[in-house]
């Protein structure tokens, strides 16, 4: 073989990725930032976003909202939540209710969220009797490991890096993540002030969670549970459009009739404020995109007390 077909060859495969184009780089959100920390009470390292605002805190720090599925939700949250002077100026002139600064955490796994069905499933899911709770997933029952994480890893080194109001944070989820929330509320009513659960999914582990008896709220400001869940979770007809798979599990989930109960056996508790919502016209995937804005309206309004 001459030379010149010798070098062709090993130039050929060169030539060919010279000619492919650049991969993608990634999407950064202008003025988000983002950590990585591992817990030692679940053993999984977590992807931290954050979301400050440029504004001083107000007087006893920022408020701070924790969001799970960070690496879904928080781009979503990050675009909602004031930061700069001018844009709180501009939310002034629709009212007086004006949010104050605040904090939102995303909490994540530093991957697409495609693929963290079986760590989701695992932190925020309750100990349960089934075996599979869910034919999705076999992994659950890690919630108890994954609040320590929240609890005592997590806040503390967000109020080392920032300062924030341990009287003043909230939790949202959605889906399993506002099966968590819940769950949170039930065992640990004293972690946060403000219980953010957008269509739980209740049905977990044959409705475990009706069965548990719920701990007393703390003295003090009333804890606040907004159960919001879409209309068409559970549709009242047939939907021919729809398979017959999807059918069977939107009347197997109950997802309204769970809600529905669960907000029956939690109404007068002594302590608690519920703000309960039928979502028409939403099913299950809409429901954080109805929920971002009115979280973070909520989460971060003036004043401390959810009653207000």
């Amino acid at each position: 073989m001459c030379i010149r077909s010798r070098l062709g060859r090993w130039l050929a495969p060169l030539l060919l990725l010279a000619a492919l184009p650049a991969p993608a780089e990634p999407v950064l959100l202008a003025d988000a930032s983002q950590f990585a920390l591992r817990s030692h009470h679940t053993g999984q390292t977590y992807r931290i976003y954050l979301s400050v605002p440029a504004l001083p805190p107000p007087a006893g720090g920022y408020p701070v909202l924790y969001a799970l599925d960070g690496d879904d939700n928080f781009p979503l949250f990050h675009r909602a939540n004031p930061r700069q002077a001018s844009e709180f100026a501009r939310l002034r002139q629709h009212g007086p209710q004006v949010p104050a600064p605040g904090v939102v955490v995303g909490i994540g796994y530093g991957r697409p969220f495609s693929q963290t069905l079986d760590l989701r499933a695992l932190d925020y899911t309750p100990p349960a009797a089934c075996q599979p709770c869910d034919a999705q997933s076999p992994r659950h029952g890690g919630a108890d490991a994954f609040a320590r994480f929240l609890n005592d890893e997590l806040k503390p080194e967000i109020a080392r890096r920032l300062p924030v109001n341990p009287a003043r944070q909230s939790l949202f989820g959605h889906s399993y993540g506002g099966l968590f929330t819940v769950y949170q509320l039930l065992r640990q009513p004293q972690t946060f002030q403000q219980f953010f659960a957008i269509s739980p999914s209740l049905w977990f582990g044959d409705r475990v969670l009706q069965s548990l008896p719920p701990a007393a709220m703390p003295a003090g400001e009333p804890r606040l549970l907004a159960l919001w869940v879409g209309g068409d979770e559970q549709p009242a007809t047939f939907d021919p459009a729809a398979s017959v798979a999807r059918q069977q599990r939107l009347q197997q989930n109950r997802m309204l009739d769970n809600a529905a109960a669960l907000v029956a056996q939690l109404t007068g508790r002594a302590g608690l404020i519920t703000d309960y919502r039928v979502v028409a016209g939403h099913d299950h995937g809409q429901m954080p995109g109805y929920a971002i804005d009115r979280v973070l309206a909520i989460a971060f309004r003036s004043g401390t007390s959810p009653a207000h």
